[in-house]
């Protein structure tokens, strides 16, 4: 019954009132900002951003993958592709909440331990890093992906971790997990 509710400030059972609850929001996000790894309130560019995953595939065959355009775009699937471009890829992100996406021209520089994908955007140099190294206990190769790009930090971690697991998928059982629909016995009439 709303008209038996008590006039005055609207507390809750804190005792907190909800112009207390907006300015804490505010100090929080002021807070958030300046921690390692935060996107400026601007939208500029986040922190690099890691992910890791073990394999029980050879690093040779990990950098072999990552190396071909056609597997790279397979990987990443609706988040963008990857094109042979030249002596180059050109990457293309797709957008999406906080970011329009971006076109990224690279080159591919091997090493022994991994490869690295670098190349201009905007004012600065983007890049994503490839390290290999053998896994604990011999069980296969543990692959780092470092990812520096001018997209929201969880965008950049989205595409780092979606590339490394499907690749993993892949190298396990020679396909790419996907949500498209698979042929099934179902009527699809209705």
């Amino acid at each position: 019954m709303i008209g038996s509710l008590p006039r005055g400030p609207r507390r809750s059972v804190e005792g907190v009132t909800h112009s207390d609850h907006g300015r804490l929001a505010g100090a929080a996000r002021a807070v958030l900002e300046h921690l390692p790894g935060r996107s400026p309130a601007g939208g500029g560019q986040a922190s690099p951003v890691q992910q890791t995953v073990t394999l029980t595939a050879s690093a040779v065959d990990v950098l072999t993958a990552l190396e071909d355009p056609g597997t790279l775009s397979r990987l990443l699937g609706e988040l963008g592709s990857v094109q042979a471009r030249g002596a180059g890829q050109r990457w293309t992100f797709a957008g999406g909440e906080g970011h329009d996406g971006l076109v990224w021209d690279t080159a591919l520089a091997r090493r022994e331990d991994g490869l690295r994908y670098e190349g201009p955007t905007g004012g600065s140099t983007s890049s994503i890093d490839v390290t290999t190294s053998p896994a604990p206990r011999d069980h296969g190769t543990e692959v780092r992906a470092v990812a520096d790009l001018p997209l929201p930090r969880a965008a950049a971690g989205a595409a780092a971790f979606t590339l490394l697991y499907r690749l993993r998928a892949l190298l396990v059982t020679g396909e790419v997990p996907t949500l498209r629909p698979q042929p099934s016995a179902r009527d699809e009439r209705g």
